[in-house]
């Protein structure tokens, strides 16, 4: 009898370290302050290069989703164009092409690159289109099924992961959850599969015909880490999760003490939809969502924050992949930047480079490429 339970003993630990580590995931506390003791400086950036729309093959009209390829290219939408350029900004071709048939969208919507394809979403008829970087169409295929797909989140190796948005039936005017699922398509658009939730919260203006307006109080921000992983923020609190997306598991969760953030006085109130005859807005937040937006530089996580400083800047803080807090540092973002949706869909970052899309007093569209100066 006593051998046997000397069997079972390493079983029994073993599962109980299965039930304390594997399955009852404990969020990461970092504290306050980071471990990087230069922490706090101001990260400058350095002007390199301007696209404008001088007219010709291409124009901006309402540029967007702007992102760098690995090799340097430098891709942006906008109506009716998907815009490629080379890495020294000289305009390459215009992908889009209006239509039903092969290589032919609707509406593109999110991208991604893998290391020789992009692969592109087209909303209207949810179509995966894959190009090489010479412009040829590679394959296509519609994905099949009636789940609304909201979000294009990531792409690997023949599967592709959607966000799909359920907003509850409301017969009155409220602050709702929001579920928000993660959808694995595979197969070529012929197999779905529900995963992981990442809930937030909105709010839904009901009018006396049961018209409805929808606004966003939180909303799912994610970033691709090293081509499988996903960091995800989706609270308005100041919480963060690297999702696995193949295993469909968050295998971390971190956070740090942050003082939120009060809403300005003088914010200006989002929307402008008309709901019987009058405009109808959110309840206005007491704090502005603890996270604005994340980026991937070098490995590490930046999370561009609520926090701003006048004389320095919006305040960025830094993660590496274990969710320890190891640096923070201001970053003067250009006044005239496109403020996005979902994060913002106006900037990304390559190699040392910062990119972004502006909008002058005039109404004229530039992106902008800058030089990260950081001795840290």
């Amino acid at each position: 009898m006593e051998s046997r339970m000397k069997k079972l003993f390493p079983c029994v630990v073993y599962l109980l370290c299965l039930a304390i580590f594997g399955f009852a995931q404990e969020i990461i506390e970092n504290p306050t302050k980071p471990l990087n003791k230069d922490s706090g400086r101001i990260v400058m950036l350095e002007e390199v290069m301007q696209i404008r729309d001088v007219g010709g093959k291409y124009y901006f009209k309402y540029p967007h989703n702007l992102k760098v390829a690995p090799n340097g290219a430098i891709f942006v939408l906008d109506q009716d164009q998907f815009i490629q350029f080379d890495p020294n900004g000289k305009f390459v071709r215009n992908l889009f092409k209006k239509g039903q048939g092969p290589g032919e969208m609707q509406s593109a919507g999110n991208y991604f690159f893998d290391r020789e394809n992009i692969i592109v979403h087209e909303q209207r008829t949810d179509k995966i289109l894959i190009f090489d970087f010479d412009g040829k169409l590679i394959k296509d295929f519609r994905i099949q099924g009636e789940t609304r797909l909201s979000r294009f989140l990531l792409s690997q190796e023949g599967k592709y992961y959607f966000l799909s948005s359920e907003r509850p039936v409301t017969k009155k005017t409220s602050v709702v959850d929001i579920h928000q699922k993660v959808i694995e398509i595979s197969q070529e658009g012929k197999e779905k599969k529900e995963m992981t939730e990442f809930p937030t919260i909105g709010y839904i203006a009901v009018g006396k015909q049961g018209a409805r307006v929808f606004y966003d109080i939180s909303s799912v921000i994610a970033v691709p880490y090293r081509n499988k992983f996903m960091f995800v923020s989706h609270t308005q609190g100041y919480l963060l999760k690297l999702y696995d997306a193949r295993k469909d598991r968050v295998i971390r969760t971190f956070k740090r003490g942050y003082r939120r953030v009060k809403t300005p006085p003088d914010t200006e109130k989002t929307g402008g939809a008309m709901l019987d005859g009058r405009p109808v807005s959110p309840p206005p937040q007491k704090f502005l969502n603890d996270i604005q937006n994340l980026l991937v530089f070098k490995d590490r996580l930046w999370v561009v924050t609520s926090t701003t400083d006048k004389k320095k800047g919006i305040l960025l803080d830094v993660f590496d992949s274990d969710g320890k807090y190891i640096d923070y540092f201001y970053l003067a973002f250009p006044e005239n930047m496109v403020r996005g949706y979902h994060g913002n869909t106006a900037l990304d970052i390559w190699e040392d480079f910062l990119y972004t899309i502006e909008q002058d007093d005039e109404g004229t569209y530039t992106i902008r490429k800058f030089k990260i100066i950081d001795k840290n």
